[in-house]
């Protein structure tokens, strides 16, 4: 039986190789709750690109999954990684 690691290692490989029709880069969203599911409305220039659907504990798992990430980067690196909140107010304060 195949290693986790050796899982993931594939997943991400054939991800890598979906077609440029099945790739979105976003740089904004929109999210919303049911009882049961999160709506992710990925933005690119303010213009959905795609749609996510998932449960909320898929949902709180990538959340936990990608602040792992962010901040094992910040540690590695020593730069903190704003928030597009705090970007905003920074560049609002010093217009």
């Amino acid at each position: 039986m195949p290693e986790q690691a050796e899982i993931f290692q594939a997943q991400l490989q054939a991800g890598l190789e979906l077609p440029a029709d099945k790739k979105f880069y976003f740089n904004g969203y929109t999210i919303a709750m049911s009882p049961s599911d999160i709506l992710i409305v990925l933005l690119f220039n303010n213009q959905p690109v795609a749609t996510l659907n998932t449960s909320s504990i898929i949902a709180k798992t990538l959340m936990k999954s990608i602040e792992g990430l962010i901040t094992d980067y910040e540690k590695r690196t020593g730069q903190r990684v704003l928030t597009l909140d705090e970007v905003a107010s920074a560049t609002s304060e010093a217009s």
